[in-house]
């Protein structure tokens, strides 16, 4: 019976190799159209058998490591191992409301969901690529019988609840900084669901013996938010072509506090930064290096990874997920300078580091942008910002879409370091929330340059950006930073259909100061007049 299965997989593998022949290591400079499932090829080196059968515009169908699954998002256009640009579809914030039925006619199983927005059908590889594939060590481990369990430790008995990662762990630091990548791990090791999900990855695998289709299990989505991309399927049907974020997972094991603690997060003294400051920067850890995703990756290198913006994983239920740190650094080593002349470019590859790999760990993650979350690290102005819009979101005509959020500057692309000279650590930070007026979304932005060392007067932006707002709105922050934490207004009109600072009501009304109350009424009846000025673009 045995040699019997033996048989059939290996008849399987042939096949599946004679559909998709080619194993490619690189995504092609195409847009990526369709998902057609998971499989298992033959005589490959070893951790890099299983690959992602994917269909691209032009028609060529080929395949790509599973560590890749993080960046296999439909209609994503690649060139080289970056994705350069995504078709763009009707947005929409939905709420799950039921599992109608699973489409079950080919191996890659469609779900298709009751919403407040009518019927929506979603894949099952976009499902599990936005709920579990965020980054290659967590693909490896919806891959293996123990799962993401095997990554941690839990401690119930403490609370909060602690996740630790054990002394000899390869999951990277990087990939618990913010407060999303913890809510993340979180909801995987602790939700009873997530583990249930999680681990038909790999039963259904197993089971299949290789042959192509995706058969995974999502957790049940019953009153979930997402903010998904659509299209037309039929009158009765939309097709979810993106997850574009998770808005609110729910999570099932009630409201928790949780501590996540990593061996290499280090508490290391303001005084040591500032001396490895003086001393010279190490290269970035990700090097643009060159792409041999067949090279085995080594011990001791440093990853080279690819994000992809914009992707986070919200759930309230997890109210705190705070970082544990670790040791206390030891004294600060010279490093080499930031500008060594000729530093040669390394190779990178996918699967697991070996100790006698020679390339670094390509690593393509979503739910890796630097959004600020611990309120306790926030300048005091983070709160009387998010006051002052609530209070404006209340306004007549007026619809408050998104909450003032809390993210850094870009790192500047020129030698220009005053984003850098902060009284708090890290770049300087920005706050952002979106108000909704006749249908058009206006994005507001505060720059905190009141927590520069030497302080700056702001104005409150008020954006109504161009086509492609996302991309123009990256470009609006990444000219701050490179122009010394300044802005440039003809830049910025260049990119926006509507553009108009309102500047801070000064601290003082005829010659006596305003009370903190005072001073947030005065900003917010300042902004509803700059508002009141908005029209909708002909």
């Amino acid at each position: 019976m045995k040699n019997g299965l033996v048989k059939l997989r290996d008849e399987l593998s042939e096949k599946i190799s004679k559909w998709f022949p080619a194993l490619s290591y690189l995504p092609r400079d195409n847009e990526l159209v369709k998902i057609h499932g998971v499989f298992r090829s033959k005589n490959l080196l070893k951790n890099k058998d299983i690959f992602v059968a994917v269909e691209w515009k032009d028609g060529i169908t080929s395949s790509l490591p599973i560590e890749m699954a993080s960046f296999l998002a439909p209609g994503s256009t690649f060139q080289d191992k970056k994705i350069v640009s995504q078709t763009k579809h009707e947005r929409q914030n939905v709420h799950i409301i039921s599992l109608e039925r699973v489409d079950k006619a080919s191996g890659h199983y469609q779900y298709l969901y009751k919403t407040d927005h009518g019927l929506m059908k979603f894949s099952g590889f976009e499902l599990a690529r936005t709920l579990l594939f965020h980054n290659p060590h967590l693909v490896r481990a919806a891959y293996t019988a123990n799962g993401v369990g095997g990554l941690t430790l839990v401690h119930h008995d403490q609370s909060p609840i602690e996740i630790s990662f054990p002394e000899s762990t390869l999951y990277p630091l990087r990939f618990i900084k913010s407060k999303s990548t913890r809510t993340h791990l979180a909801w995987l090791v602790l939700d009873v669901e997530a583990k249930k999900s999680a681990h038909s990855v790999f039963e259904s695998f197993n089971k299949g013996q290789g042959e192509l289709g995706f058969k995974f299990v999502p957790p049940n989505l019953e009153g979930w938010l997402l903010e998904v991309s659509v299209r037309a399927d039929s009158e009765d049907i939309a097709e979810v072509v993106r997850v574009e974020n998770i808005l609110e997972a729910v999570f099932n094991e009630g409201a928790a506090d949780v501590l996540v603690s990593h061996p290499k997060d280090k508490d290391q003294s303001s005084k040591d930064k500032i001396d490895a400051a003086k001393k010279g920067q190490t290269p970035a850890d990700d090097t643009d290096p060159e792409l041999e995703l067949g090279e085995i990756p080594r011990l001791g290198k440093r990853l080279h990874i690819e994000r992809s913006k914009g992707f986070s994983f919200g759930c309230s239920a997890i109210r705190s997920v705070k970082s544990s740190k670790g040791k206390k650094a030891s004294g600060s080593k010279h490093s080499p300078p930031a500008e060594a002349p000729d530093i040669e470019k390394e190779k990178a590859g996918v699967g697991l580091i070996e100790k006698d790999g020679n390339a670094q760990e390509f690593s393509p993650t979503i739910n890796q942008d630097e959004e600020i979350t611990d309120t306790v690290y926030l300048p005091q102005k983070f709160r009387l910002f998010g006051e002052v819009i609530e209070e404006v979101g209340k306004s007549d005509g007026i619809k408050l879409f998104q909450k003032a959020k809390c993210y850094r500057f870009p790192a500047p692309a020129n030698q220009s370091k005053v984003v850098y000279k902060t009284q708090y650590e890290g770049r300087l930070k920005y706050f952002v929330a979106i108000l909704e007026l006749t249908g058009s979304q206006l994005v507001l932005v505060e720059a905190d340059t009141s927590n520069l060392r030497t302080p700056k007067g702001a104005s409150t932006l008020i954006l109504g950006l161009k086509e492609d707002a996302k991309a123009n709105f990256e470009e609006i922050l990444q000219s701050f930073s490179d122009k010394g934490a300044q802005w440039s207004h003809d830049f910025i009109n260049e990119r926006c259909y509507f553009f108009n600072p309102c500047r801070h009501p000064p601290l003082k009304e005829k010659g006596k100061i305003r009370t903190d109350q005072e001073y947030k009424e005065k900003w917010v009846s300042d902004l509803r007049e700059k508002l009141r000025l908005f029209r909708k673009p002909s």
